[in-house]
């Protein structure tokens, strides 16, 4: 086997502004845990999205290459914070 140029599994690199954030923290802040989690054996090399909310964990089944599964994660954030913040006006 060849050396990695990148280790799998190191948190990936992205970039938000502090407004692109607000659906990202409000989340957190609502206990609402959305987070990437690097896949191993046959899937090694892809990512998926993990969701914890009221104590339960879900797992998004579909895999994204390193470059895009940020994004993913501020989707699924976006998602959220559009879905439940509206409940709480």
């Amino acid at each position: 086997m060849g050396k990695l140029t990148e280790e799998h599994g190191k948190y990936p690199a992205h970039y938000r502004t502090d407004d692109d954030l607000k659906s990202y923290n409000w989340c957190i802040n609502n206990n609402i845990i959305i987070g990437p989690i690097p896949l191993w054996g046959d899937n090694y090399g892809n990512w998926t999205v993990q969701i914890t909310m009221n104590g339960k964990t879900n797992t998004d089944p579909a895999k994204y290459e390193k470059a895009s599964i940020m994004h993913k994660v501020y989707e699924y954030c976006d998602y959220y914070y559009n879905k439940y913040k509206k409940d709480e006006e």
